[in-house]
């Protein structure tokens, strides 16, 4: 056979010298050489220009359609909201943004809360300045209690004192009972003895006030005492001084016996004595007065 290109199109696949060797001829019929020996094929040509063209057309086919690429697509499509995907038109993108509250869809029950900005918040309303209490009464009266001013206080009689409060009266008035000496912080530091009396008071701000009192003694009055009979015939008394009891009364405090009426208040001497009747002295105010005073007869 000619080694050059033949007025029919012939092809020359392979080279002389006994290789394998392919004539093709434009009647479809083809002549294969191999090893020096010709062996003809009538569909050869045919079959491999067929499958060869199939091949082709599918690539052409597979560049035009992409497959791939919808598939990779639909991937993008199915992770949005953990893949940032493409910007949408008019700004928005597919991503969500993580660990985000869902909104409420219009209709339902629940309105959303609106946080709204600090500007937007209500200015709280200041609240009026409290109201101080009124002071108490019983402070006030012992803060107002100056030396000098005349109490209607006493002994009850069983050692506690018919007022809780001091208040001021005429000291020239048959029931101005005592009288304010000295004005302290506590009890404890006004002088005792017959006839003298220590009053505290603790007020509301923790301070403390104490007011010394003198009793006020006057002829006429009575107060209880406990009378004993000593062996030489005489009678020993003890009397409760501070003390201001009804000298119309018949029963005294547990402890006592007997109601006496002051007969006189010295400031120096000795109490006068009575034939018919004996009379008691009681030193007060650290010996500078006497109260003299009788047992009240049955």
């Amino acid at each position: 056979m000619d080694s050059g290109r033949t007025p029919g199109g012939t092809g020359q696949a392979g080279a002389d010298g006994g290789g394998t060797r392919i004539s093709a001829r434009a009647d479809g019929r083809s002549t294969i050489t191999v090893a020096g020996r010709d062996i003809n094929s009538t569909y050869f040509i045919s079959a491999s220009s067929a499958a060869l063209a199939a091949l082709v057309g599918l690539v052409i086919l597979l560049g035009m359609w992409q497959p791939w690429q919808e598939t990779a697509s639909a991937g993008a499509r199915d992770r949005t909201g953990t893949t940032a995907g493409p910007e949408r038109p008019g700004g928005s993108s597919t991503t969500t943004a993580p660990n985000r509250e869902p909104t409420p869809a219009a209709g339902d029950d629940e309105e959303p809360e609106d946080s709204g900005s600090p500007e937007d918040s209500p200015s709280p309303t200041p609240s009026a300045s409290p109201t101080p209490d009124p002071p108490d009464p019983v402070d006030v009266a012992f803060a107002s209690t100056g030396v000098g001013t005349c109490l209607n206080v006493y002994d009850a009689g069983w050692g506690k004192l018919n007022r809780d409060r001091p208040a001021a009266v005429d000291c020239g008035a048959d029931f101005a009972f005592s009288k304010v000496t000295m004005v302290t912080t506590f009890a404890s530091n006004c002088p005792s003895g017959p006839g003298r009396w220590g009053w505290g008071h603790v007020s509301d701000d923790g301070s403390s006030t104490a007011l010394c009192l003198d009793r006020v003694f006057a002829a006429g009055q009575c107060f209880p005492a406990a009378l004993s009979r000593q062996a030489d015939g005489t009678i020993h008394g003890e009397g409760r001084l501070f003390s201001v009891w009804g000298c119309d009364r018949t029963q005294v405090p547990k402890g006592l016996n007997a109601i006496m009426v002051i007969t006189a208040v010295l400031h120096g001497g000795s109490c006068p004595q009575r034939t018919d009747r004996q009379t008691l002295s009681w030193p007060v105010f650290n010996g500078a007065a006497t109260v003299c005073a009788e047992q009240r007869p049955n």
